[in-house]
């Protein structure tokens, strides 16, 4: 179709160039705004920022902060999604992840947010009338509560001496789970032995409601990442608030008081 019409004094629009150009101008505008916009928010926070985190850790340290972080940026919208699984940053749709652990992906950046020592602990209520385990073997005769999910151990539990020699043993259990709060719950209520983080337990720890055991072995760490997708050209939302949780990770290692737990 001919648009254009030349001659030796210039050219000129054919009616259906006419038609054609006014439609296209108007695209035009429309891609310039949404440019500018897409713009801006490397700038200025903006958009719709997803979160996602482990449910100990999100529910009762990070769902805070971030309720702080959207007063401090009205114009984000935080979408915080908790779960002890394993969070793939592309297919999950997630801009920042704190995770267990640095992922295997090159293609992510991983910065530790604060470190999270493990234990061996029970109740009194279990221990009652039982043996407490002095050598990691001995824990082939305990009920172990077991936890499933990305990042756990499992059922392999690998305990360090104080010469540094590792033993590593097979536990087992009745009762199995996905979710690291319910754990914490049936190990106080006298169900098992538990692997479990000191940060998530440390106030029952110094109530007595929880007893370590085998304090000469130390368990691995299991660590707290912040996890994103590549250093350059990250939006200003996202890049705001990374910087807000690493100014704010004091209060990650807080222990979790009674409110926050009720």
């Amino acid at each position: 179709m001919r648009v254009l019409v030349r001659n030796a004094r210039g050219l000129r629009l054919t009616s259906e160039g006419q038609a054609l150009y006014v439609r296209v101008d108007t695209l035009l505008s429309q891609l310039n705004k949404a440019i500018a916009y897409v713009s801006a928010c490397r700038d200025v926070p903006r958009g719709m920022l997803k979160v996602s985190s482990t449910i100990g850790l999100g529910r009762n340290r990070i769902a805070p902060l971030v309720s702080e972080f959207s007063k401090l940026y009205p114009d984000v919208t935080v979408q915080l999604s908790l779960g002890d699984r394993y969070v793939d940053m592309v297919l999950d749709d997630v801009d920042v992840a704190i995770s267990i652990g640095a992922p295997d992906d090159a293609s992510l950046v991983a910065k530790r947010l604060m470190s999270n020592p493990c234990c061996v602990c029970a109740s009194p209520a279990y221990l009652k009338g039982r043996k407490a385990p002095r050598h990691p073997k001995d824990l082939k005769r305990h009920d172990c509560l077991i936890l499933d999910c990305h990042g756990s151990f499992k059922d392999q539990w690998q305990l360090e001496d104080e010469y540094g020699g590792q033993h590593h043993v097979k536990v087992s259990g009745n009762l199995i789970t996905d979710n690291s709060e319910t754990l914490r719950e049936w190990a106080l209520k006298g169900y098992g032995v538990a692997l479990k983080s000191r940060w998530d337990i440390a106030e029952h720890l110094d109530r007595g409601e929880l007893v370590q055991l085998m304090p000469r072995y130390r368990a691995p760490d299991l660590d707290f990442y912040l996890v994103y997708a590549g250093r350059d050209l990250l939006p200003a939302k996202t890049r705001a608030f990374i910087a807000f949780l690493e100014e704010n990770v004091e209060r990650l290692k807080q222990p979790i008081s009674d409110s926050a737990q009720a």
